[in-house]
């Protein structure tokens, strides 16, 4: 079984433990959530998701993968992703990078295989609030809510 190497450590004390992709960056943003079962490439361009933290409540993200064309904004700006699961291995003729390379060139922060589910009931339930990217490989903490 593969170790955990990230995980979301909420403003509440709540963690949620998963995989990191992405930029292996630690980062403090605003979280919250995303019911879309496509256009990931459009959400983490999209503007309004400035400096958060999305939570893809939809179970299968990277499938695709990024097409240069598609961007909503030509540096994506969001702070972080969550998903289920992960896809590294994008299948669209029209894809010229994976979304984790995307993720890293833009210094993105991404978690996979946490319970989305668990944590888009709890932003729904309790609100937006602070979230702290931790990763296992950068072995320390720098900040405390």
């Amino acid at each position: 079984m593969k170790i955990f190497d990230r995980k979301l450590i909420m403003e509440d004390g709540s963690e949620y433990y998963g995989y990191d992709f992405g930029s292996g960056n630690e980062k403090i943003t605003e979280v919250v959530f995303n019911t879309s079962p496509v256009g990931y490439q459009e959400i983490i361009s999209d503007p309004s998701y400035t400096y958060q933290t999305v939570v893809m409540a939809y179970l299968l993200i990277g499938n695709y993968g990024i097409a240069e064309e598609d961007f909503e904004a030509e540096t994506p700006t969001i702070g972080g992703l969550a998903v289920r699961d992960y896809n590294n291995y994008p299948s669209n003729f029209r894809s010229k990078y994976t979304l984790s390379e995307i993720m890293e060139k833009y210094q993105i922060p991404g978690i996979y295989g946490i319970d989305t589910r668990k944590l888009v009931r709890s932003i729904r339930d309790l609100g937006s609030r602070k979230v702290l990217h931790w990763s296992t490989k950068i072995g320390h903490l720098n900040c405390i809510f």
